[in-house]
């Protein structure tokens, strides 16, 4: 760890990881083809600019994504504006240009950009999300945007990526990680509006991303402009029809942008508060959050921005044997809030280096809002008689398990980037993270014994990277080498019986190799490469676990502070071609490894010394994924903007969670379908536009003009399950499969100039247009979601409206803009 911090203090404190874009290309004279020396680019609206080499080329670093004018200029040639050049996180935009001799004085000629479907620089897979994307399509949150990428399954926070558990992707925004250290899973909220663009690399990704086995979700927020901006948004189920008002889904949001006295200083700010009811007995989902930033580029080549974010909920999912007794069942909260400071210096056009310290602070907390000493126990539950069959609906009865959690931490990076010469594209980088964990956690409390979990702890982690992009007219390689480092900074028992055993932790390393090659074959068509080894921490909870080893409860189960982290190894193969200025496939085949996944082994008693029985967490799961994806790109024009993607995966492994074997004797040792594999996987959006003055005319009048229509399509083959029932025998797990499910959402918009930098858009939201009824789960005997033979159930009880997922939605609202 000294030689750590060591290297922290002796090297700049400043960080990239994957917040910018870069622009490349050469100029050069029309008539002769010669490279002009000297020439100048410039980026419109910021301080970026460079001036071309021996070569006529030029490079342009730290630029963040979106959409900006470029100037091409040199003295006696005619000057060049490229409109609606498009930035992106991590890739390279490339613009060739050439100047034609100017013989009289004209004005500048102007050309709209069209970027190439087909990334040359890209040897892997990333999906990358726009603003204007974000804006167009019927959707809450950015989960939901990610559920319609390729390899993308699950919804809300359980989203799995190519095969992997919920718990193994990671999330950031601006360059910082936002997932619950202790518990795992994603751990904020950040509303829509605050986001600039979102790319999600799955299955194998740079040196520079590390702690991750199946993917990385890269959120990059907006920044302030230099002239004022404003919206406000709402939306209702509530205007009148009993049906969708029954659902109470409520919704505003909105943003701010603009100077701070002058230019170099800019703010923005968004904010959103939702509210959502359930079509089930009972159920809700109140969320609220916010995000602000403040940048400044006052001082030169130096770009210093202040940004904090918050956000709360409170929920409550539905139980059914606690539907007539909603206020007595378990009640969600959380709460999220991060405060980071940035500062980018900008040394050369072909080098930067940038710092970024955060403090991330986020709670958790499932009970019922009273004291354990006040809870009742398991033996006072009372049952309706007249409900089902007068033992399913409680009457009584309080939930067995109270969790409060409450993680902090402190994170600093540091990176640079350094274009060498055309060809190399050096980034190097560090960081460093403290945790502090608290947990308290009980089940059961009236009980003699009550599994109690209580503990404080500090961990430490550390990484450091280096990576190599060599970008070749032919051939783009991606090298990389990472070094993580953690520290669970704690005694523990090396026995459990034994209190006499305790030994301090040790440390834990890897050294994981990043190799991806991209084959440009023609100007429209590209094969890629990739290849590596990632590694992922396991979520602290399975350290900690009973670390007061307490042996009086039933099923002791601990974790163990020196457990490994889990690994896989990735391959990905994969050609892109561009049919036309407009079209553009991607298919990529895919294989995954996992090894050393977190699960349980049950150590019996009375063998080699032991006393009593007990589990422990152990790196001993496996799982095998593979598959392929098919994307298909159509390039956003006057009228149409969508795409459409198709995922084939088979996901088979030793278990799907961390304690799905636990209480249990026996590990398996065969490999089945995994909970959350679906083998076929289809998504498809669209947005078609009418612009103004055009459209079909009634009475004179072009009345549909500035309207949109939004289609979102999804469609996947059903969750498996395992058959049961009596004198079925041996059957394996998760042998048969649920129906399908598919759902069709609709978004109607048109919009009115009010004035001119006023506009009034009104638009009405259908979710499941077809009210089809998605079927969530089925009795393992009867293989239907409403009737089963075993337990003499009620019919009441059988028919769990929770078996199907939501019926047809609809919301109506408003979108005002001020720019």
């Amino acid at each position: 760890m000294k030689k750590i911090l060591l290297l922290i203090l002796c090297l700049p404190f400043f960080i990239y990881s994957g917040t910018t874009g870069k622009l490349a290309g050469t100029i050069k004279d029309a008539q002769t083809g010669e490279p002009l020396v000297g020439a100048n680019v410039i980026i419109e609206g910021t301080n970026f600019g460079a001036a071309t080499n021996v070569n006529g080329e030029y490079v342009i670093l730290n630029i963040s994504p979106g959409r900006y004018n470029v100037k091409f200029s040199f003295i006696g040639y005619e000057t060049t504006l490229m409109q609606d050049v498009s930035i992106t996180v991590d890739q390279t935009t490339t613009l060739q240009i050439s100047l034609n001799p100017q013989t009289i004085m004209v004005d500048e000629i102007v050309v709209t950009a069209r970027t190439p479907l087909i990334q040359k620089d890209v040897t892997s897979s990333i999906s990358v999300i726009t603003r204007e994307e974000i804006d167009a399509l019927p959707v809450s949150t950015f989960t939901e945007l990610l559920s319609l990428q390729a390899g993308v399954t699950g919804s809300g926070n359980n989203l799995h990526v190519r095969g992997g558990r919920s718990n193994e992707v990671a999330y950031m925004i601006d360059g910082t990680i936002v997932v619950d250290p202790l518990l795992g899973g994603l751990a904020t909220d950040i509303n829509n509006d605050a986001i600039q663009e979102m790319s999600l690399l799955s299955g194998t990704f740079n040196a520079e991303y590390g702690n991750a086995l199946s993917g990385i979700v890269n959120i990059v927020t907006r920044d302030g402009a230099d002239k004022f901006s404003a919206k406000i948004e709402a939306r209702t189920s509530e205007f009148g029809v009993d049906r969708y008002s029954a659902l109470r889904q409520n919704r505003i949001n909105g943003s701010i942008s603009g100077p701070i006295v002058s230019p170099e200083f800019n703010f923005f700010i968004s904010g959103e508060i939702d509210k959502q009811g359930s079509y089930l007995p009972f159920g809700y989902s109140n969320t609220k959050s916010f995000f602000s930033k403040v940048s400044t580029t006052a001082i030169p080549y130096i770009k210093i921005a202040l940004s904090n974010r918050g956000s709360t909920g409170k929920r409550q999912n539905y139980s059914h044997s606690y539907k007539y007794i909603p206020d007595q069942y378990l009640r969600r909260r959380t709460d999220s809030w991060q405060s980071s400071l940035n500062f980018t210096h900008t040394v050369f056009n072909n080098f930067f280096y940038d710092v970024k310290a955060s403090y991330f602070n986020q709670g958790y907390y499932s009970g019922i809002d009273k004291d354990t000493s006040e809870y009742l126990a398991s033996t006072q539950s009372e049952y309706f008689e007249d409900k089902g069959n007068g033992f399913e609906f409680y009457k009584l009865s309080d939930p067995p398990e109270l969790y409060d959690s409450r993680s902090a931490t402190a994170d600093i990076k540091a990176d640079a980037v350094w274009q060498m010469g055309s060809m190399n594209e050096i980034k190097f980088g560090l960081s460093y993270k403290k945790h502090w964990l608290k947990l308290y956690y009980i089940y059961d409390p009236k009980r003699n014994f009550p599994y109690i979990n209580d503990y404080h702890t500090e961990p430490f982690e550390g990484a450091v990277y280096l990576q190599d992009k060599i970008e070749l007219s032919y051939l783009v390689i991606n090298l990389g080498l990472r070094f993580d480092y953690l520290n669970s900074n704690v005694e523990f028992r090396a026995d459990p019986l034994n209190p006499n055993s305790m030994v301090k932790v040790k440390s834990r390393s890897q050294i994981s190799p990043r190799f991806g090659i991209a084959h440009p074959i023609s100007d429209r068509t590209k094969l890629h490469f990739s290849y590596g080894h990632f590694f992922q921490n396991p979520d602290f909870e399975y350290l900690f676990e009973n670390n007061q080893y307490d042996l009086n409860v039933r099923e002791p189960l601990f974790g163990q502070p020196n457990l490994d982290a889990q690994r896989t190894i990735s391959y990905e193969v994969g050609i892109s071609h561009q049919f036309s200025d407009n079209i553009a496939m991607n298919l990529t085949a895919y294989y995954r490894d996992i090894t050393g996944l977190i699960g349980t082994r049950y150590f019996f008693p009375f063998v080699d010394g032991r006393y009593t029985g007990y589990t422990l967490y152990v790196n001993e799961d496996y799982a095998n994924i593979k598959g392929f994806e098919v994307t298909i790109d159509i390039r956003p024009n006057k009228y149409f903007s969508g795409g459409l993607t198709y995922t084939y995966s088979v996901a088979k492994g030793s278990a799907s969670s961390e304690t799905e074997q636990y209480p249990g004797t026996e590990e398996s040792t065969q490999l089945y379908f995994l909970d959350f594999d679906r083998p076929h996987v289809f998504n498809a959006s669209g947005t078609y536009t009418i612009p103004q003055d055009e459209g079909p005319m009634i009475f004179g009048s072009p009345v549909f003009e500035n309207m949109d229509f939004s289609l979102i399509l999804k469609a996947s083959s059903g969750a498996p399950y395992t058959p049961s029932g009596r004198d079925i025998g041996f059957v394996e797990r998760n042998s048969l499969r649920q129906p399908g499910l598919y759902n069709i959402d609709l978004m109607i918009g048109k919009e009115f100039m009010l004035a001119n930098n006023l506009r009034f858009r009104v638009f009405a939201e259908i979710l499941n247009l077809t009210d089809h009824r998605n079927i969530l789960y089925v009795y393992g005997d009867t293989g239907e979601p409403d009737f089963t033979y075993v337990g003499g159930q009620s019919i009441e009880y059988m028919r769990d409206p929770s078996n199907y997922g939501p019926p047809r939605s609809v919301r109506l609202g408003f979108t005002m803009r001020f720019n």
